[in-house]
């Protein structure tokens, strides 16, 4: 047994195409632990190292002056940038002189250390070291007030117990049982030995959602080889008929699929926490787990080091769970697609009802313990939850276990049994003729490959889920205008069109109900300094002045397009809709990008690889167009469809944007939109439109080419889908 599960890892761990595929994970795994971390305004990972090290030899009283004294400093550098950047207008200063009233003497205390710079101690600029100064000291604070939150704990369940008694109150519900329950749960805690450190290296370590995908990925691979590759080549024909014939077969695959989860999960999030300690700092692993503010909660009596080899080996399991039922699928399926398709859509599936179903529902089992949930296994250890079964509460580690378990048992039993039946070990041809449909001959070959890419292949199928998807996506986006968004809405959508004197009259009026209440608050401002008025009657005055003013930002939009209309003989536009058609404003376009690559990939994979693995291409070099001809009608084929593909997004994003944003003046032109003033080429927006799609047509052709070219690359489909999904999704 132990020989046969060394040859099945041998066989696959040595392949060539595997270390590649490892080696190429393994980089772009540091390359997206690097990638996240370099956004606008986040602190750079050198700044926890240094902040490390300024900590490292101090108490626990030392720390909170030190850290008491950065957040101090920080906020009042803020103050002053926050007033002298509203003393550049006339409207912003009235708003500076209140401000510095009510804090008096904190602008002058803190304008010298802002004029020196020496408030930047861990980053190179105002904005990075506030929201990093803010994360530390919130961390510390959590961290810090671990002791009231256990007896926060300890005091609901006296509060309960002097309810029951007092009140005749009824505990037999789920609220009063998860009181007593978690009371029970933390008693074995203490505030003892709590050494405030930074979680960024731990937390960092094991929440990479981008290394639970290649985890995941890799995985599909070593099933593809371990099971697919195998019925391709009708090799268990031959190994079912050996010494130790079918059960031992399975079980060493099933094995090995397991050494290799296990394996893999600890090689990439070692390596995720050696990216983070030498760029971040090592974080000190014998301290206790909620000395690290994201898992106070935990009701564990850990250390960090078994909290992460704790997480670490769960994820490992819960990747193998789903593998485990991806052999079950490859053993079945006659297709190779099927497989790939099922854990796809089974991630994406538990992915959408993680994000949809809010944490308080009463469907929150759906949330936490489908597979995204499951194998997020940072917060099943990390976090405290209990579940409301029957007004019973169950703890969440243990509907995990329970879980984890059933899968497991049931994935190991199902492939027992489907391998020891054996009714599919091999993949069929999908050129033969199905019984329920009558196979039409077509007079010209490129009818011919469009049949064999739409039907034969699934890919009408395939083209018209990932629409779906991308419409379900688009129609369920929630663009929900704000009260500004609606004012100016409101003025645009009245002025749309070419200058006439109402037009002006209206932006006249709007101007002078700004100019009104900036008069009155100036009046008022007055009336305090007077001491007509108290400062506390005063900003009641000007509560009403100020709701006006609030407007005002919206307003100079407004006044932006009139001075453009007057200037450059433009027209009026409510452009806010085509800020998110053209993916200014808002999100969503990567997602969309995303499923257009995913319906590609999977539609497209099989084009050139089909022939290969039905051996066709020496029948085909002896037709009359030979095997250029066909790969050009191929070709031809795949840019049809994939420009009918790459409208379908622009569609159902244009309608459900429109309905919050109206989007109206197609024949206007597009230096009408703010953002295209300088746009040296006149051309109305629709034309704008069409070359957008246009464009985006083009580069999901050169996708597809990317695809036909990997699947003539592995003459595989199998292989040509992972590796598509490999270089062009992730």
């Amino acid at each position: 047994m132990f020989r046969l599960v060394y040859y099945e890892l041998q066989k696959i761990w040595c392949k060539k195409s595997f270390i590649f595929a490892v080696i190429l994970l393994f980089v772009l795994n540091l390359f997206f632990l690097w990638y996240t971390n370099i956004s606008d305004g986040t602190p750079k990972l050198s700044a926890y190292k240094l902040f490390q090290s300024k900590i490292a030899y101090m108490s626990e009283d030392d720390k909170k002056v030190y850290i008491n004294k950065l957040k101090q400093d920080i906020d009042g550098v803020a103050f002053v940038m926050e007033i002298d950047s509203m003393q550049n207008s006339e409207i912003g200063s009235t708003f500076a002189r209140e401000k510095m009233n009510e804090n008096k003497g904190l602008y002058e205390k803190y304008y010298d250390l802002y004029n020196s710079g020496e408030y930047l101690n861990f980053t190179r600029s105002f904005l990075e070291e506030k929201n990093f100064i803010d994360e530390i000291y919130n961390e510390y604070e959590i961290t810090s007030n671990y002791e009231n939150y256990l007896k926060s704990v300890k005091e609901n369940k006296n509060t309960l117990e002097n309810i029951s008694i007092f009140n005749n109150q009824n505990t037999n519900n789920y609220s009063m049982r998860n009181i007593e329950k978690s009371s029970k749960d933390y008693e074995k805690l203490n505030s003892d030995d709590i050494c405030f450190m930074p979680s960024k290296t731990v937390k960092s370590t094991v929440e990479s959602i981008w290394t639970d995908v290649f985890l995941i990925l890799l995985s599909f691979l070593f099933v593809s080889y371990l099971i697919t590759e195998e019925k391709e080549k009708n090799l268990f024909c031959i190994t079912r008929s050996t010494k130790y014939g079918v059960k031992h077969n399975i079980i060493a695959k099933i094995i090995a699929l397991f050494i290799h989860c296990i394996t893999f999960g600890i090689l990439f999030y070692v390596s995720n926490y050696l990216f983070f300690g030498l760029s971040c700092g090592f974080t000190n692993m014998m301290i206790k787990l909620q000395s690290l503010a994201p898992y106070i909660e935990s009701n564990l009596n850990l250390n960090v080091l078994e909290y992460v080899v704790l997480v670490i080996i769960s994820k490992s399991i819960v990747i193998f769970c789903l593998s485990n039922l991806l052999v079950a699928i490859c053993i079945i399926s006659n297709s190779i697609a099927v497989p790939y398709i099922f854990g796809v859509s089974i991630f994406a599936i538990s992915f959408i009802l993680y994000i949809l179903i809010p944490a308080v529902s009463k469907f929150n089992v759906l949330k936490f313990l489908n597979l995204y949930g499951i194998l997020k296994t940072e917060n099943v250890f990390g976090t405290y939850l209990n579940f409301n079964l029957f007004e019973f509460p169950i703890s969440y580690i243990l509907l995990f276990l329970i879980v984890v378990i059933s899968i497991l048992v049931i994935g190991f039993t199902i492939n027992i049994y489907l391998f020891s039946k054996g009714n599919s070990f091999q993949i069929k041809r999908k050129n033969r003729q199905n019984k329920k449909t009558k196979y039409h001959y077509h007079s010209t070959l490129i009818y011919h490959e469009m049949y064999k890419i739409l039907i034969t292949n699934y890919g009408l199928l395939i083209l018209v889920f990932f629409s779906v998807l991308i419409g379900y996506n688009e129609l369920n986006h929630n663009y929900i205008p704000s009260v500004y968004e609606n004012y100016y809405q409101s003025i645009m959508l009245k002025l749309e069109g070419k200058q006439t004197n109402e037009k002006i009259e209206i932006i006249n009026t709007e101007r002078k109900r700004f100019d009104n209440a900036r008069e009155e608050i100036e009046k008022i401002n007055k009336a305090i300094n007077k001491g007509e008025i108290s400062s506390s009657t005063g900003s009641e005055m000007k509560t009403k002045w100020n709701s006006v003013l609030a407007f005002y930002p919206e307003f100079e939009k407004v006044e932006e397009q009139y001075k453009f209309v007057c200037e450059s003989n433009g027209v009026y536009l409510y452009d806010t809709g085509y800020l998110y058609l053209f993916g200014f404003m808002g999100d969503g376009l990567l997602n969309d990008f995303l499923l257009l690559t995913l319906g590609i990939v999977f539609t497209f994979s099989s084009v050139i690889s089909f022939e290969y693995q039905n051996n066709a291409w020496m029948l085909i070099n002896v037709s009359k167009k030979g095997k250029s001809g066909v790969i050009k009608t191929k070709i031809i084929v795949c840019i049809i469809l994939t420009a009918l593909f790459s409208i379908i997004p622009f569609i159902f994003r244009y309608i459900s944007i429109n309905k919050a944003f109206p989007m109206h003046g197609l024949l206007y032109g597009i230096q009408n939109i703010s953002v295209y003033r300088n746009m040296p080429i006149w051309m109305n927006i629709l034309t704008f439109i069409l070359i957008k799609i246009i464009t985006q047509i083009i580069i999901l052709i050169i996708t597809t080419m990317i695809v036909i070219g990997i699947s003539r690359w592995r003459k595989n489909n199998a292989q040509a889908i992972f590796f598509s999904i490999l270089i062009l999704c992730v």
